[in-house]
């Protein structure tokens, strides 16, 4: 019996590294795409108007995925026996500029700018 649930904690915990894996590969893939637009636009790191343009990418991401939660919220089709699998909010929160950072990493070779809201110190 032992050996069973050794194998199953194996395999568990396997499933959870391979998610985080495919979870940062697709932020470092999102980066890459948003660093792309705002140089586009004639920004570059560290300009500020280049943090304002990666937050501008971050939080219409944000938005769009919020607004499909609400969607989800008020659709027909809603299992009353299962609570549901996300956080409902009702109201959207914009990110906040003086929270919103970015900050060079170097990853298989590549270089990227990550972005993100730190959280308020209390």
């Amino acid at each position: 019996m032992k050996p069973f649930f050794l194998m199953l904690t194996i395999m568990l915990l396997a499933g959870c590294a391979s998610l985080a894996a495919h979870e940062h590969a697709h932020s470092l893939k999102l980066a890459v795409q948003d660093d792309q637009t705002c140089q586009a636009q004639g920004w570059r790191y560290p300009d500020p108007r280049y943090v304002t343009c990666r937050m501008q990418q971050d939080d219409k991401r944000q938005y769009r995925d919020w607004m499909n939660l609400q969607i989800m919220h008020q659709s027909q089709y809603q299992n009353p026996s299962a609570p549901p699998a996300y956080p409902y909010r009702e109201v959207y929160r914009p990110l906040d500029r003086d929270h919103y950072h970015c900050r060079y990493i170097a990853e298989n070779a590549e270089d990227y700018i990550l972005c993100g809201e730190q959280p308020k110190k209390s």
